[in-house]
C-alpha cells in the first residue's frame, strides 16, 4: 500500500516537473489520464499611451512635492444630508440660523508640523456640484473660479482623539455666502491649498478612507440672533480629489513598456495567436504574458493589472488623452505581482475564449495597480530587447 502511495507522489513530482519547462513538450504515459502541450506565442505590438490619471477614487489626499510631482491644491464637496438623519443642511437652515461651521481634515500622520499654513476658498460662480471626482485634473483645473480666502488653518492636534488635523472655521458671514439664499445657488464644495511650499508630501484622509476620518464639515446652529449656539449636525465629504501636476515626459517614459499611475502611463501588448483553437476537450491550464523588468531590484514588487481590450488598438505612435479611450471587460481582469523583476500575467480566461471564437483578440492593456506608490513607475523590456522581450506561454492538458 505504501509502496503505492510513493509512486502516484513520484508521478506527480515528475508531471509537475514536466509542466514548468518553457520548450514545448508532450508528456504521455499510458498511467496519465492527460497529456500537457506548452506553446509560446510572440508578441508583436507593443504601445505606451497616456491618460490623465484618475486620482479621486483614492483613499489619500496630497499636499507638497514628491518624485517631481507637485500638489498643492484639493477640491472636496461635503454631502448635503446630515451624517445622523436624512435632514438635509437646507432644513436645518430654513428652520435655524447657521451661526459657523468647521471643516476638517485628518491627518494621516502624527507629525505635527505647526508652521505650515493651509487656505480655504470656494467657488462663488458655480452651483453644486462644482466638480467631479473623475474629471477634475491639473489641466482644467484653470476653469475653476475661486473666492477670497474664507479661512486659514495650520496643523494641531484634535483634543477628542490626538490625531492630528486641520481645521477652519467659517463664520456666519462666509457661510451665507457660500450656501445663498435658495437651492439655486447652493454649494458645499470647497477647495484647500497650502499657502507655502512643504518640503516634501503631506497626506490626510480622503471620502474613500475606510478609516473613517474622513472631511468633515461641523455646521452650529441656534435659535435666534440673540441666542448661543444649541445645535450641531456633521456633514461627510463625498466628492474630493487632489489636482496634482505631474513632471515632464522623459525619453525612458516611452523607450520601453513604462507603467506609471500617477504619470497616467499605461501599455497595449498585442500577442499572435495565430488561429490558435483549444483541442476538442482540452483543459486550458495557463495563458501567462511574461514581462522582465529594465531595472531589476529583488526586494522591490510591483502590482501590475492587465485586461483584454474592447477594440482595436493604435499600436504605431506614443498618444495622449484626456479620456481612456480603450474600453476593456473587467470581468477578465487579472492582476499579478513582479517576483525577482519578472511579472508574469494570467489571461487563462481570456484566451480560452479567444480559442472559442467567442471573443476578438485586440490585444491588452497593462497598467500600474493604485496599490502601489502612485508616483513610482517600472518599466519593462519591450519588442527591442535581445533576449528578455516580452512572450505569452499557453500550458494545456489534452485527454
Amino acid at each position: 500500500m505504501y509502496r503505492f502511495f510513493f509512486r502516484i507522489f513520484y508521478l506527480l513530482i515528475f508531471v509537475s516537473m514536466f509542466s514548468c519547462e518553457e520548450n514545448p513538450i508532450i508528456v504521455q504515459n499510458k498511467n496519465l489520464p492527460l497529456s500537457l502541450d506548452t506553446l509560446s506565442f510572440n508578441v508583436t505590438k507593443t504601445i505606451n499611451y497616456k491618460v490623465e490619471p484618475a486620482f479621486g477614487n483614492l483613499d489619500t489626499l496630497f499636499f507638497g512635492e514628491y518624485e517631481g510631482f507637485k500638489f498643492h491644491y484639493s477640491l472636496i464637496s461635503f454631502d448635503t444630508l446630515s451624517e445622523d438623519s436624512d435632514h438635509s443642511y437646507n432644513l436645518y437652515k430654513d428652520s435655524l440660523i447657521v451661526d459657523s461651521a468647521e471643516i476638517s481634515l485628518k491627518s494621516f500622520s502624527d507629525t505635527l508640523i505647526s508652521n505650515q499654513k493651509f487656505n480655504l476658498r470656494y467657488f462663488p460662480n458655480f452651483s453644486d456640484s462644482v466638480f467631479k471626482e473623475s474629471e477634475a485634473n491639473f489641466k482644467n483645473f484653470t476653469n475653476y473660479s475661486l473666492s477670497s480666502i474664507i479661512s486659514s488653518s495650520s496643523m494641531m492636534v484634535d483634543s477628542s482623539d490626538t490625531t492630528v488635523m486641520l481645521k477652519f472655521v467659517i463664520n456666519a458671514a462666509n457661510i451665507g455666502k457660500i450656501t445663498g439664499l435658495s437651492i439655486d445657488n447652493f454649494n458645499l464644495s470647497f477647495i484647500v491649498e497650502t499657502s507655502d511650499e512643504i518640503e516634501g508630501s503631506l497626506k490626510f484622509h480622503s471620502s474613500e478612507t475606510i478609516s473613517g476620518y474622513y472631511p468633515r464639515m461641523k455646521v452650529f446652529y441656534k435659535n435666534s440672533e440673540n441666542d448661543t449656539i444649541n445645535f450641531q449636525k456633521s456633514f461627510r465629504s463625498y466628492d474630493d480629489i487632489t489636482i496634482i501636476e505631474q513632471p515632464a515626459m522623459e525619453q525612458s517614459d516611452t523607450a520601453n513598456i513604462t507603467l506609471g499611475y500617477a504619470k497616467g502611463l499605461k501599455s497595449l501588448v498585442y500577442v499572435d495567436f495565430d488561429d490558435f483553437r483549444l483541442p476538442d476537450r482540452g483543459i486550458l491550464k495557463k495563458a501567462e504574458l511574461i514581462l522582465n523588468n529594465v531595472d531589476i531590484d529583488s526586494n522591490s514588487t510591483f502590482t501590475i493589472d492587465s485586461y483584454p481590450i474592447e477594440s482595436a488598438g493604435d499600436y504605431d505612435v506614443f498618444n495622449e488623452f484626456n479620456d481612456d479611450p480603450y474600453g476593456v471587460d473587467f470581468t477578465l481582469m487579472t492582476t499579478s505581482n513582479t517576483i525577482n523583476g519578472e511579472l508574469k500575467i494570467n489571461h487563462r480566461s481570456t484566451l480560452r475564449e479567444i480559442s472559442k471564437g467567442s471573443r476578438i483578440n485586440h490585444g491588452f492593456k497593462v497598467e500600474s495597480s493604485p496599490v502601489n506608490n502612485i508616483f513610482k513607475s517600472t518599466s519593462f523590456h519591450n519588442l527591442n530587447s535581445k533576449d528578455l522581450f516580452p512572450v505569452m506561454r499557453v500550458i494545456y492538458a489534452i485527454p
